[in-house]
């Protein structure tokens, strides 16, 4: 095995110096975080203009004879109340004026409301987005006034809300968890997703290329199929790495500008934790993608089944929210352990104290076993697949070449 890798190593320096060097990766891992920064600036300029925007919404109190200017309405933050003249309290009047954008909205209130009275508004578009702030706001002035019609008071109204004070206690001290454990888990599992789809783009249009331009015959004469796909495994590891620490400097800068309040506090022990899954599990799918592009000749030419492992990072996102909320389930530790989805599940029950540290050890042992065989699965595949050029690979081919010795 180890002589293997350092029979590889050239291959790898060679793999890591034409990547690192390419333009489009250059422009792509750069422009990640200024993406994440615009992203960033533009959601936080367009929330802000949002709070500072006013609703001018024209109210009408429906009386039994006709229509009255008077706005029953007590002020709301964001919203502006129009109390219409009588001439211009009629549906077409307020309809025109809402068309030509002078209100945003018009309310019609019966005198009933409070009892169930059928309120009208009429908006511009369909489920506007300050609708439920403003029925929020009727709800709660109706049920103030059935407390009053009742000869309840405000102060006794606030006293029937006052919440129920509980205390939470652990009866396992150890299964204390952190927020900020809690948001390091979800990083490294979009760092992990997010380096893994890239890597394992560029791998696969690197090695098609070379099966193409008949390159890698030339290259494993000199050297072993095995140390060759070592050493394009190790390069695609460390290149996922790179981009991941690169990404995660620029994650530490916006959240230092945007951020409101210092970080939640982050146990290093943990954190050293889901970043040691987070390699395993990028060298396990870098594996995996090497023994798939082994036996391809190109993209256009790949089989459904191979097209499917490609995907296969994102199945362990579906069960994401079970790891949350039920860690401690039979079902979800039995996944959590197996390699394809260690890496996302296993970093998540951690971060919740769902999960006992002889789980994670199972499980960093798992990874370690199946990226093992998984570059030895590939190195046997890209052996005797190399030359078959034009002949679709099916599932069982690919499963006794990387049984073959």
């Amino acid at each position: 095995m180890f002589s293997s890798f350092a029979e590889g190593l050239p291959v790898m320096m060679w793999e890591l110096n034409r990547v690192l060097k390419r333009k489009d990766f250059i422009v792509s891992v750069l422009l990640t975080p200024l993406l994440a920064l615009g992203t960033g600036f533009i959601v936080g300029w367009t929330k802000q203009r949002q709070e500072n925007q006013q609703q001018r919404v024209a109210v009408v109190l429906e009386a039994p004879a006709s229509p009255s200017a008077a706005a029953p309405l007590p002020p709301l933050e964001g919203f502006t109340w129009v109390r219409p003249a009588a001439a211009e309290a009629t549906p077409e009047a307020l309809a025109e004026s809402i068309r030509q954008k002078q209100l945003d909205g018009a309310l019609w209130l019966p005198s009933n409301y409070a009892e169930g009275g059928k309120a009208r508004l009429l908006v511009r578009r369909e489920a506007p987005g300050w609708k439920r702030k403003l029925e929020t706001h009727l709800q709660e002035q109706a049920r103030v006034a059935r407390a009053a019609h009742h000869g309840v008071t405000l102060d006794e109204l606030k006293a029937f809300d006052a919440p129920v004070a509980v205390e939470e206690q652990l009866a396992v001290p150890r299964e204390r968890t952190s927020k900020g454990d809690r948001i390091a888990a979800m990083i490294s599992i979009m760092l992990v997703i997010m380096t893994i789809f890239i890597t394992g783009s560029y791998m696969t249009i690197g090695i098609t290329g070379e099966k193409q331009s008949r390159m890698t015959e030339v290259i494993v004469s000199a050297i072993r199929p095995q140390a060759w796909i070592d050493g394009k495994i190790a390069a695609y590891t460390l290149i996922g790495l790179l981009q991941a620490l690169l990404w995660m400097a620029s994650g530490v800068i916006i959240a230092l500008l945007f951020a409101r309040s210092l970080p939640p506090s982050m146990n290093a022990g943990m954190i050293a934790v889901f970043a040691l899954f987070m390699v395993l599990g990028l060298t396990f799918y870098t594996a995996l993608y090497a023994l798939v592009t082994a036996t391809i000749k190109d993209l256009q030419s790949t089989q459904k089944f191979q097209a499917y492992l490609f995907f296969l990072p994102m199945i362990p996102m579906f069960f994401l929210q079970g790891a949350v909320e039920s860690p401690d389930a039979p079902w979800v530790m039995a996944i959590s352990i197996l390699p394809p989805f260690a890496p996302m599940l296993m970093p998540m029950r951690l971060a919740v104290s769902g999960a006992a540290p002889w789980e994670a050890v199972v499980a960093i042992a798992g990874l370690l076993v199946a990226s093992y065989l998984m570059r030895v699965a590939a190195g046997h595949a890209f052996r005797i697949g190399m030359l078959l050029y034009g002949k679709e690979v099916s599932l069982p081919e690919l499963v006794r070449w990387s049984r073959r010795q």
